[in-house]
């Protein structure tokens, strides 16, 4: 009864400016009838980031309990190059520094260089952009679900290496990215993603699109196993908020697929179907977010040994864990518009599966973008 009553209270949304992500600076309005102007660019991106979860012991929690409490900064300098009025050249090269609170060392400060390249060309009927190399992941500006990809996992795995392409149009937008994860070692797999993901605007009101995620878990000289790990979704979006005083009243449904085979393993493959509904009712910057999922299993293999004795676990699945089953989760947020440069997102989430309650979660996130402080055509994005 407390599912159907929450299912009946709730319809996904978001505001009106954050229908499609907010994009990192193409290139400013100035340049774009400007040939062959070079200028120097540098940026710094803060983020402060804050999860608490507290789960049962007692019910084998599928979410372990724990905080994460980081700082992150990313400062980058560059180059950018306007080629002409549809070719713009940009060059990026920095660092993340991220610090975990209470830690009780600095040794690990510097985690990641960052270093790309990004294209964008401006077509008669659309845009193009690709970028190559070890950039941020807020470059994704697709609708991953935690089906696809767990918060912890956004939080935790902040960039990507690879390369991406993106292709807008008026009434669609599409992605295509590599990420790759890891290199052939003794006792470290080859690893890569691909993911991608569609929207297209059939009217005012409907969005139909699809979501993928393709993995590729390989080899190593203890483990000469392939695992693979595929996700589909096809999926739908109305939006019902129309010329009320909500900012938007919407709801997505999907239909998931999966294909999970160890090769090394005499067991049938796992071909898991679900189905995921998201409702959400957003008004004066707060939110209401329900969300369920029925169906298969769809980390079948997670626990599993391979042959170098290690259990597969988040190496495998980048996915919350709950969607093993029926799984339910609530989500009270609120974030408020302060300036187009910082962004803020308060939340707390209530977990259920088919026994009842799971544990819950309380979240706070700051985000500071220096490029949008300085032009005026960026926005800080999500969080």
């Amino acid at each position: 009864m407390r599912k159907i009553i929450f299912l009946l209270l709730v319809c996904w949304s978001m505001s009106p400016a954050a229908a499609q992500p907010a994009r990192v600076r193409l290139f400013r309005a100035e340049d774009a009838s400007a040939r062959g102007r070079f200028a120097w660019e540098y940026d710094a991106d803060f983020r402060y980031i804050f999860d608490n979860r507290e789960f049962s012991i007692s019910q084998d929690a599928l979410i372990p309990s724990g905080t994460l409490n980081v700082a992150v900064l990313a400062p980058t300098v560059g180059f950018s190059y306007q080629q002409s009025r549809r070719v713009h050249h940009r060059l990026a090269v920095g660092l993340e520094l991220a610090h975990d609170m209470g830690s009780q060392t600095w040794a690990g400060l510097a985690r990641e260089p960052l270093v790309w390249y990004d294209a964008h060309i401006q077509a008669r009927k659309g845009a193009f952009e690709g970028l190559a190399g070890i950039f941020p992941r807020r470059f994704l500006e697709g609708e991953y679900t935690e089906a696809f990809y767990s918060g912890m996992c956004r939080d935790t795995d902040r960039n990507l290496e690879g390369v991406l392409l993106k292709w807008r149009a008026s009434h669609f937008y599409t992605e295509l990215g590599c990420d790759w994860l890891g290199q052939y070692g003794h006792d470290r797999r080859e690893r890569f993603q691909v993911m991608s993901f569609g929207r297209w605007d059939a009217t005012r009101w409907l969005a139909l699109g699809w979501t993928g995620h393709f993995y590729h878990f390989a080899c190593s000289e203890l483990a000469p196993n392939v695992v693979d790990n595929h996700l589909l979704e096809g999926w739908f979006k109305m939006n019902f908020a129309g010329r009320t005083g909500w900012q938007e009243l919407s709801l997505r449904a999907g239909a998931l697929v999966g294909y999970q085979c160890d090769r090394s393993r005499n067991r049938p493959v796992d071909v898991p179907f679900g189905g995921d509904v998201i409702l959400t009712a957003r008004r004066w910057n707060v939110a209401l977010q329900n969300e369920t999922y029925f169906g298969g299993n769809l980390l079948p293999l997670r626990g599993m040994l391979g042959p170098d004795k290690k259990p597969y676990t988040t190496d495998l699945y980048f996915r919350s864990p709950c969607y093993s089953g029926f799984y339910d989760r609530l989500e009270l947020a609120w974030t408020p518009s302060l300036t187009r440069y910082l962004s803020m997102r308060v939340a707390a989430r209530l977990h259920f599966d088919a026994q009842g309650f799971l544990g819950w979660q309380q979240q706070f996130s700051l985000r500071f973008s220096l490029d949008a402080l300085r032009h005026r055509d960026t926005l800080a994005g999500r969080l």
